[in-house]
This record gives structure tokens, sequence and C-alpha cells, in this order.
């Protein structure tokens, strides 16, 4: 299983290009699972819910189960790390698209456009192995792919050990 960080500014579309990436994987019948990693600390579950309320009288962990998903919700701790979460919840794909978690410590792909304003991350940070974008146009030993071009960053995220 290999995961892989989508990294890039907020607004750069990183959720698209997962998205993109996600179908075209499965199109060439890879197993892909996602994880988005958010630095904020917001609410996850729905106030008043049944869930909601098992969980804040103490209950861990609590599931939600319907006909088609099953939610789980669990404490962040040593246990539940995403790295933990990971090798725990996704041993049965080929790839793990993280969208975010800049510092985490997979390889990377940064999605860069000009419009968003700030300089890309790569040079300040570890491990990204390539650039997505229309707008990069200085030398770089990283490649570099446009956008438009998923079956290439597809082939390219399959290469990646």
């Amino acid at each position: 299983m290999l995961p892989v960080h989508i990294v890039g500014h907020a607004g750069c579309g990183k959720t698209t290009l997962i998205v993109d990436l996600v179908k075209a994987l499965v199109e060439k019948k890879i197993r892909v699972g996602t994880m988005k990693h958010s630095a904020h600390i917001h609410e996850l579950d729905k106030r008043g819910k049944d869930s909601f309320r098992h969980r804040t009288a103490g209950a861990a962990p609590v599931a939600m189960v319907t006909e088609l998903m099953t939610a789980l919700y669990l404490p962040r701790d040593e246990e539940t790390t995403p790295e933990k979460t990971i090798e725990t919840y996704y041993s049965n794909v080929d790839i793990v698209l993280i969208e975010g978690w800049i510092s985490g410590p997979y390889q990377k792909i940064e999605i860069w456009r000009k419009s968003i304003g700030p300089s890309p991350l790569f040079p300040s940070i570890e491990k990204v192995k390539a650039l997505v974008s229309d707008d990069f146009t200085k030398e770089s030993s990283l490649p570099v792919f446009p956008r438009q071009q998923v079956d290439s960053i597809v082939d390219f995220l399959l290469r990646l050990k």
C-alpha cells in the first residue's frame, strides 16, 4: 500500500485533483482509498444526533451504520494517528491519497496555481516528488505535470515506491 500526500495552498484544487485521480485509478482497477487531513479542530459528527450523544457520553468507538455506509468515530490519541489509521483501515488498497497534511511522513505531490498567490511549497517541505501546475515556468529538478494530464500523473504515482 502506497500512501501519498496531495498538498498545496488552500483553494489550489487538491480535492478536484484527488477526485480525478481516484476515477482514473479505479478505471485502471487500482484499489484506492483517500484521507482528508484537517489542521483545524472541528466537530465531525452532528450535535444532538444519537452517535454524537453516545460519543459525548464517553463511548469509544462509536459507529453509525446504514444500509450503504459505516462511519466510525474514534477519539484522536496515539492509537488513532493518521499513520495507524492508514495501517489499520487501508491495508486492502493499493494507494492512499491523503489530502493535505503538509508535515506528514509520506511522499508528496504538490498542486500549485499562480492565481492563488503564494509561492509553491516544495522548496521548503520534504518529500515532494512532483508538481502539478499549469502556471509553473521556472527550472525545477521536480517533474512538472500540467493539471489536465491526469493519466500521466497516475502513471507517475504508480511508479513511486
